[in-house]
């Protein structure tokens, strides 16, 4: 070795003694040789990085942020401090404070190899490098894995014994073999499987797309066969439109002529009624004094147990026969308040059926006075109850009836079988009403779900939703059938051109829809009540009207709205309590309107002069009017002149008859 060479050596050992002194920080790379890291992490000092020696501690309020203290070893802290006077190693900031950290010096001294070799570096590393050869190759006390490892056997020995090892437990790696193979042979077959589950997969596309194809063709064929109707129905409905624009030229001449004789007729009817009104308020005059004088007290209890007849009346009309109702008969089968009622005919006789709080549908033969059925399939309050014309036209007598559960329901009348269900309402469901179009083929439905929804009778699908009202839906009207119409007795058309749905909310507010356009057309909101009843008006002629709408309200009112002004006509104000139903009477000229209330009166009003014609007053057990309802006498009565019966609900529970 030449003088060079000495004197670099001795240079590289003077400075790896200057390393690893006492007074400097020791050496990171060396000390992991024998060290893990996270054993370190918490002692590396902030100046050189490396393991600090006689570690200080920094305590400053600048630092209280921080989640860790911060060390530095003492000869590099006093370095700092000397080139970079008063300040601190980790921020820039001055007045730090340092101090001893006993418990870091103490780990710091557990670590292993803090001080380097005495001989040069070069051949330490190669003596560490010759001992991981060792370690790893030839050494006799190195741990091996059993050969059976990836067959189960977990067992480590040393080299020496390994053999032994082997030998000792040749059965049980033989038996760990088998195992292992015949795990193999299981996953072999499950994945065979599955390839033969994906052929017959496939073989089935196959199949369907060959199907799918044979399909194809037939559908080419029938398209062209559909192309060729098509044009034949084209050239057809060109023929039918000409004969239309025909029909309708002579229709235009029609109805001028026929328009002509209205005004005629409309004159002249205006001239007798005038004529009329003025002898009858002279009749009245004469007869005020005997119309004042009330019954004695044992007649009203022989002739009128339930009632008493509050005899005033409109001096435009005596309205004579009112004055003859009298009850004929109680229906004592519901024990808890009546909401709805409607009459029908099957096979010449006379049926009635109800929908009350109890949970009960009930159908009354009205010739026999006689209770034919009672259903009580529901799980809540019945809100309405009505006879099924689609299903009467199939000669299967049908009540429809509406709950508390969220349903609507289909009972057959003579086998007291629920036959169809029609569920999506997500409350309870209120009112129901028929179309009067299509054989009463379609349904709606009025929700507490603030909505009303169109169903397929046939189906039992819903065929759309009207949305629109703020609060509850309770009552639903169609407008009546249109005789003018071309499609008023199809099936295949859901109403035809002018047809409406007209609806009664808790919001407060009456609402017109279009079913053909399913929207919403009108709406009046002058009641200041929830609204309990609606009904298409009746006419001069006593024919319901589709361009007027009646509605009853609790805010103690009955209210008519011109649907073609979109304007309230006429507010009739007499009742005490909230008004519950309102409907014509069906033997006048549409002029006389018939409520009932909450105030345990039934009123008469004529619409065109805004007056109270008479008042029928029930007693205490009746409590309310909450269903009123016309229609023709049963066979055997006699008793009341005018052809008509008048029928209600009452909140005790019972149905009381009048004629």
């Amino acid at each position: 070795m030449n003088k060079t060479e000495d004197e670099k050596s001795a240079k590289q050992l003077e400075n790896r003694a200057t390393l690893f002194s006492r007074e400097h920080c020791f050496n990171k790379d060396w000390i992991l040789q024998s060290n893990k890291q996270e054993q370190i992490n918490y002692f590396i000092c902030l100046y050189c990085k490396h393991v600090a020696n006689s570690p200080i501690e920094l305590n400053c309020i600048q630092h209280k942020q921080l989640t860790c203290p911060f060390i530095i070893g003492e000869n590099c802290l006093n370095q700092f401090l000397k080139d970079n006077p008063n300040s601190c190693p980790v921020q820039s900031h001055n007045d730090c404070k340092y101090s001893q950290s006993k418990l870091a010096q103490v780990q710091i001294d557990d670590l292993q190899d803090l001080q380097a070799p005495t001989q040069e570096g070069e051949g330490n590393e190669k003596l560490i490098k010759e001992l991981n050869d060792h370690l790893d190759n030839s050494c006799i006390l190195k741990l091996l894995n059993c050969w059976y490892k990836s067959f189960g056997c977990d067992h480590t020995c040393s080299k020496q014994k390994l053999q032994e090892h082997l030998v000792s437990n040749l059965k049980v790696h033989f038996d760990l073999a088998v195992k292992f193979v015949e795990s193999l042979k299981q996953t072999i077959q499950l994945h065979q499987d599955e390839i033969i589950q994906l052929k017959l997969q496939v073989e089935s596309y196959k199949k369907k797309n060959e199907e799918n194809l044979v399909l194809a063709n037939e559908n080419t064929e029938l398209k062209k066969e559909i192309e060729s109707k098509q044009k034949e129905l084209l050239a057809k409905t060109h023929e039918m439109e000409k004969q239309k624009r025909e029909s309708q030229q002579e229709l235009l001449k029609l109805c001028a002529d026929i328009g002509v004789m209205q005004k005629e007729f409309a004159e002249k009817e205006k001239q007798y009624h005038e004529k009329l009104i003025k002898l009858l308020e002279e009749k009245n005059e004469k007869l005020t004094p005997h119309t004042q004088q009330m019954p004695s007290k044992d007649e009203q209890k022989e002739d009128n147990k339930m009632l008493s007849l509050d005899t005033k009346h409109s001096p435009a009309c005596t309205f004579d026969w009112c004055h003859s109702f009298k009850l004929l008969n109680t229906c004592y089968e519901h024990s808890k308040t009546v909401y709805n009622i409607q009459y029908s005919s099957i096979d010449g006789n006379r049926f009635l059926c109800s929908a009350a709080d109890d949970g009960k549908v009930c159908v009354w033969n009205l010739d026999t006075n006689k209770q034919k059925q009672i259903f009580d399939g529901h799980s809540g309050c019945v809100y309405s109850a009505k006879f099924s014309p689609y299903h009467s036209n199939q000669n299967r007598p049908t009540i429809c009836s509406a709950s508390y559960d969220k349903t609507i329901r289909f009972w057959d009348i003579e086998t007291a079988q629920q036959f169809q269900i029609c569920e999506g309402h997500t409350s309870y469901v209120y009112g129901i009403q028929f179309s009067s179009f299509t054989g009463g083929k379609y349904l709606c439905s009025a929700s507490h779900d603030d909505s009303i929804r169109l169903w397929d009778v046939e189906t039992a699908k819903a065929l759309h939703i009207f949305k629109g009202h703020s609060h509850n839906v309770w009552c639903v009207e169609f407008s009546p059938l249109q005789s003018n119409n071309k499609y008023s007795n199809s099936y295949g058309v859901i109403g035809g051109t002018g047809y409406t749905i007209c609806s009664g909310s808790f919001d407060k507010t009456v609402r017109l829809w279009d079913i053909e356009n399913k929207r919403q057309l009108v709406v009046f909101n002058e009641h200041q009540g929830f609204v309990r009843s609606v009904k298409y008006s009746r006419n001069e002629t006593g024919i319901v009207d589709s361009n007027m709408i009646c509605s009853a309200s609790d805010d103690k009112t009955i209210r008519l709205w011109d649907i073609r002004t979109q304007k309230q006509s006429n507010s009739l104000k007499g009742h005490t309590d909230a008004v519950r139903a309102v409907d014509y009477v069906p033997f006048e000229d549409g002029n006389i309107i018939c409520s009932g209330s909450t105030d345990n009166t039934i009123r008469f009003w004529d619409i065109r002069t805004n007056k109270q014609l008479h008042c029928i007053t029930g007693n205490a057990e009746i409590n309310s009017f909450e269903f009123i309802k016309f229609d023709q006498k049963t066979k055997n009565s006699t008793r009341n002149g005018c052809g008509y019966a008048l029928c209600y609900g009452s909140g005790n529970g019972r149905i009381h008859f009048l004629e």
